[in-house]
């Protein structure tokens, strides 16, 4: 079924977790909205039905119910009691979204695939904090028959999917080279975390789906006197080119960036924006060509929405499942670099 031809169907769903992704970022008045998995549950109310909620802080749940409007979901402050009603059939639901912090939301997301009622489970990333939580996803996903979501919303956003096609038609030629940054400012938890894992592990996401898997990696990784990630810089090898992705945790402000040539162009696109350069003859130098600004145009989508929309349809496909495996391998190559730099 393609997605949005079905818009009656109505998915009853569970959120885990009420922290920043999972629903408080909603109230900031700056960002677009939706941007959060409580706030997509709510303005797609066609399509989605909350029917339970599942957070340890009774603040945050009280916040988070005098925000939400419409049928109050029901209550959970311990997962495991969740988890009980959903395989005992005392709650009734077919989507879960795992929205917790990185340290348990892997081994819920696991359980979760394991209940046979759940068709879809939706699960933030990063996807696991250790290379052993990657094999215990794995191992649930391939014995499960619900599908598997990985929140790289970048994804369905209209701008990264404009960039894509680009690469692949050839217009700007071959690539040549691609550069990175991911600066957050974000302090790290423990020697095998840090904005790598954090906010990183997105842009090597979007390196996957643009290029596809690099065949090595290599690089330093600086970190401070208790082993904690300060900074990266990492080269990734393709047979024709090398990614070079910096990615530090000592900034003040937020930046995620990425900048492709090509032969014959180059596209930077990010948080900043999207824009294009193409080849053509200089206007200062006889014989030779320079970049000249050019159009770059998509149509304003919300990337949440398109998500959730996917979602709603259970549109599960062989594409789906190639997103899900490449941020499964992401994270994998986070950890690479963790363990071999």
């Amino acid at each position: 079924m393609a997605p949005g031809k079905n818009l009656q169907v109505n998915r009853k769903a569970i959120l885990i977790g009420l922290g920043r992704i999972g629903w408080s970022l909603e109230t900031d008045p700056l960002r677009y909205h939706p941007c959060t998995h409580a706030g997509c549950i709510a303005s797609l109310k066609r399509r989605f039905s909350l029917v339970a909620v599942c957070d340890s802080n009774a603040e945050q749940m009280q916040s988070f119910s005098a925000w939400w409007r419409g049928k109050k979901p029901a209550q959970y402050s311990d997962f495991r009691n969740l988890q009980a009603d959903l395989q005992s059939g005392n709650l009734e639901a077919d989507f879960a979204v795992v929205a917790t912090p990185q340290d348990v939301h892997t081994l819920q997301g696991c359980s979760l695939l394991g209940i046979p009622r759940i068709r879809d489970v939706l699960i933030e990333k990063p996807p696991g904090e250790t290379q052993s939580d990657i094999q215990k996803i794995k191992k649930a996903w391939s014995k499960s028959t619900s599908n598997l979501w990985i929140n790289f919303e970048r994804r369905f956003h209209p701008g990264y999917a404009r960039v894509r096609h680009l690469i692949q038609d050839g217009k700007l030629g071959e690539v040549r080279a691609v550069r990175g940054r991911v600066y957050s400012g974000a302090s790290p938890i423990n020697d095998h975390s840090g904005p790598l894992l954090h906010d990183g592990i997105h842009w090597i996401d979007l390196m996957l789906w643009f290029f596809g898997s690099p065949k090595q990696i290599a690089g330093i990784i600086e970190r401070d006197r208790k082993k904690r990630e300060r900074g990266t810089h990492l080269l990734f090898r393709y047979s024709d080119f090398v990614v070079a992705l910096e990615t530090g945790a000592r900034s003040r402000y937020f930046e995620f960036e990425m900048e492709i040539d090509f032969s014959r162009g180059r596209i930077h696109c990010g948080n900043q924006g999207f824009k294009v350069w193409k080849s053509a003859a200089s206007g200062r130098y006889s014989g030779f060509e320079e970049l000249q600004s050019a159009a770059f145009s998509f149509p304003a989508s919300n990337p949440w929405k398109r998500l959730y929309q996917e979602i709603a349809d259970s549109h599960a496909s062989d594409v789906q499942t190639r997103r899900t495996s490449q941020g499964l391998e992401a994270l994998a190559w986070v950890h690479r670099a963790y363990n071999s730099l």
